[in-house]
């Protein structure tokens, strides 16, 4: 018999929840109204575009829209990303793309060489260098793409549902692909993904054991006609025991919030729902 789920959470509601109760005010970025991005701190006048508590106040509400699911306007980064991401299990898979409305095409140059994939997705248009997603693709070769996973963490309040896509499931080496302008070692330490899908993988019996977890990064670099990059990796060992503490009081005190909070969800899905 299936155990009761009293609330259902994927990862990137835990990184906006963290990233609510711990943004620092100086390290803030926050969008004009043409979509340029701008840090809160301004250096030369040694003054904060948005004060501590306006700031929280953005942070709620993005989280309670993530929550709700509230439609966003398409960025050009994330969807850089995801289609980049669909190319290389494209060409992981040897097959097409056949998600209604994206595209991935190969452009032969003018000597008949296949040497540009086009990527189309939500109104924008990316071309990336043919032998550098190739090579991204390699590095993945023995990987499964796209692996759905879910798992119950027994907490406080009742039963949590954790659940996600694994971008390349590698053995017993979990990694997610991220693409980005700038890169620092440690950039993705406190995203939750690290602890959840190789949660769920042990705890749903998809694996018996689990070494690691690894984002990897590509920072984006060449001509927006033929885009390539360098990659890095950020490897994160793995440790059942730990990773389950961390969630149980995370999700414990996101449930809080929550339960305080009930009022301004409109998706119960949340909260098993």
């Amino acid at each position: 018999m299936s155990p009761r789920i009293d609330y259902k959470i994927y990862p990137t509601l835990l990184d906006a929840w963290w990233k609510f109760q711990n943004q620092r005010l100086e390290d803030f970025f926050y969008q004009d109204e043409q979509g340029g991005w701008h840090l809160n701190y301004n250096e030369q006048t040694g003054e904060y575009h948005y004060s501590q508590e306006e700031m929280d106040a953005l942070l709620e509400q993005e989280l309670i829209d993530k929550i709700n699911r509230v439609p966003q306007e398409p960025s050009e980064a994330a969807s850089k990303g995801t289609i980049f991401n669909e190319i290389i299990d494209c060409i992981i898979e040897r097959r097409g793309c056949h998600r209604e409305g994206w595209t991935v095409e190969s452009i032969a140059d003018e000597n008949g060489i296949k040497s540009t994939i086009h990527g189309a997705i939500d109104g924008f248009n990316f071309y990336f260098d043919a032998a550098f997603c190739k090579q991204v693709a390699a590095y993945f070769a023995d990987a499964l793409p796209q692996y759905y996973i879910e798992a119950v963490l027994p907490v406080r309040y009742g039963n949590v549902l954790l659940y996600g896509w694994i971008d390349e499931l590698c053995k017993d080496v979990v990694k997610d692909i991220k693409t980005t302008k700038r890169y620092e070692f440690g950039q993705y330490q406190h995203y939750w993904q690290r602890h959840v899908y190789p949660y769920c993988l042990i705890e749903h019996g998809d694996c018996k054991t689990i070494k690691g977890f690894e984002f990897t990064v590509i920072k984006w670099a060449g001509r927006a006609n033929k885009l390539a990059g360098e990659m890095f990796k950020e490897y994160y060992t793995y440790d059942h025991c730990e990773s389950s503490s961390l969630l149980r009081q995370e999700c414990e005190r996101f449930i809080e919030w929550l339960d305080d909070n009930k009022d301004k969800i409109t998706n119960k899905k949340i909260f098993g729902e």
